[in-house]
């Protein structure tokens, strides 16, 4: 099975003003299903070509995933909401055969004046290994999907290992072709692995994300890399077959890049 990248899993046709054709590529399903954060960056990419003006940086994105896609191509709808001077609104969704597979809301916006204040310091770790291996638990369940990306553990306990202890794991995430991160590979990566609540289960449990949420908080300059980002990984309730995820992701020089929140349904 031959490397298919990131770029070209979230590419697409165009099929005229704010329709696009996809599809996930065999090599990026999670078993036979397409993944949720990959729809949500197929989604993404497809408002943000919607936006011509570069000064309009994504702020924020929010996903209602209502069903998997079936194994074939499928479509995303694009609307503009709104298009102020400084604040850019849209709508978008993704159909298949006719149902709809997930709808979404974005916002893109030029740098405000405001006051400056940073209550969010990266965690202190050591830095991601040299090579592109993983060095973490990832779910059978994840493959072959899981070949496309690296994870390596750096703080919290290991899954399945203390039933009394915090729902929080610490570690580096990037692509497994070293692709640079940018907000489209954000919006996958805050729904990859390293799920805090893990670490209190005996064995994995299946969960499906009803919706997910990211706020893009720093600008990626043109002529920096940003290969391996930290994630901090967190759940703080898990209650009535329900459970939120939120995901804090910095650049290696400190950055908040983005911060994510997903709820969860648990199926078994």
């Amino acid at each position: 099975m031959r490397a298919v990248s990131f770029d070209e899993a979230i590419a697409h046709t165009p099929l005229g003003e704010g329709r696009y054709l996809t599809s996930t590529p065999p090599e990026w399903l999670a078993t036979s299903r397409s993944p949720g954060g990959l729809v949500g960056a197929q989604l993404f990419t497809g408002l943000q070509a919607m936006v011509p003006d570069r000064n309009f940086r994504p702020r924020s994105m929010t996903v209602h995933l209502l069903r998997a896609p079936e194994d074939s191509e499928y479509e995303v709808h694009v609307d503009v909401l709104r298009a102020g001077r400084t604040f850019m609104s849209l709508s978008g969704s993704v159909i298949q055969n006719g149902k709809l597979i997930a709808i979404g809301l974005g916002g893109f916006g030029t740098d405000r004046p405001s006051p400056e204040f940073d209550e969010m310091p990266m965690p202190t770790v050591e830095p991601p290994s040299p090579g592109r291996e993983t060095e973490a638990y990832v779910p059978e369940f994840a493959f072959p999907f899981g070949n496309n990306v690296v994870l390596q553990d750096r703080l919290g306990p290991a899954p399945f290992t203390a039933p009394d202890g915090p729902m929080e794991r610490v570690g580096w995430a990037g692509f497994a072709q070293r692709r640079p991160v940018d907000e489209a590979g954000l919006v996958m990566i805050s729904d990859i692995g390293m799920m805090g609540w893990w670490t209190r289960l005996d064995h994995i449990r299946t969960t499906v994300t009803l919706d997910h949420t990211i706020h893009f908080r720093s600008a990626f300059n043109d002529d920096v890399s940003v290969e391996m980002v930290l994630m901090r990984s967190r759940t703080g309730l898990v209650r009535g077959g329900y459970l939120d995820w939120d995901v804090d992701i910095w650049s290696q020089n400190g950055a908040l890049l983005c911060q994510s929140r997903q709820l969860l349904a648990v199926l078994d």
